[in-house]
């Protein structure tokens, strides 16, 4: 590929992919905002605590299920774009990449925010069974929602294909970020809200499809009945 079709490419790339561009944008804005605020406010005892959120802005930032039961609501939506380190932040950027651009290639861009926010925010409402005492954070469960995208795109197209490939990279995605304090909670219930939005937005987008235009000379007679 020569230079100038490299340019093309990433031109198109970053003009017709929205709302994945967009997303991975606020995410990546969020987590350096929030990493310098951590760096100027925390202790700094090795190097890495420079990509490591302290816990006392994740309280403030993310969801604290304390904090939300006490009335700070706004959690459930902020702690969507919020990262605990490095490794979370990169590890939720490339999978939302990958489901997301997916996702874009049959949905609106309103169904798209639609999907990943609500599919966000379900991950929060199960977190609270972790007692109130739990910190979370993270873009996984609108990530996994994404996932549940695909996997009902795939699945339209080809039934192996749908079950092998995306099944396969979301096990790899969940392995790429197990670990003990991994909200496998959010994790889930984002892959089922994004499965059944998207099989409801799909099923209504075909629906409106297959109703037939009103043409004028239609309209005219409609009027004069």
């Amino acid at each position: 590929m020569s230079q100038e079709s490299e340019k093309s490419y990433f031109e198109s790339f970053w003009k017709s992919n929205l709302p994945t561009r967009n997303l991975f944008i606020i995410i990546t804005i969020s987590y350096v905002i929030i990493s310098i605020v951590s760096i100027v406010r925390g202790e700094i005892t090795g190097f890495i605590d420079v990509f490591t959120i302290s816990d006392d802005i994740l309280a403030r930032v993310g969801q604290y299920n304390l904090l939300v039961l006490n009335g700070h609501v706004y959690q459930l939506f902020t702690s969507i774009f919020v990262h605990i380190d490095v490794l979370h932040f990169l590890s939720n950027c490339l999978f939302l990449f990958i489901f997301g651009l997916r996702a874009e290639e049959r949905l609106l861009s309103w169904h798209y925010y639609f999907i990943f926010i609500i599919s966000g925010l379900m991950g929060g409402l199960l977190s609270l069974a972790f007692g109130p005492n739990t910190i979370s954070a993270g873009a996984s469960g609108g990530v996994f929602g994404l996932l549940g995208v695909a996997i009902v795109l795939a699945y339209e197209e080809d039934k192996r294909k749908s079950i092998w490939s995306y099944s396969g990279v979301g096990v790899i995605f969940l392995v790429i970020t197990g670990g003990m304090n991994v909200n496998f909670l959010a994790h889930a219930i984002g892959l089922v809200s994004g499965i059944l939005l998207s099989l409801f937005v799909l099923k209504k987008r075909k629906h409106e499809k297959q109703i037939p235009k009103i043409n004028q000379h239609t309209a005219k007679n409609l009027k004069n009945q």
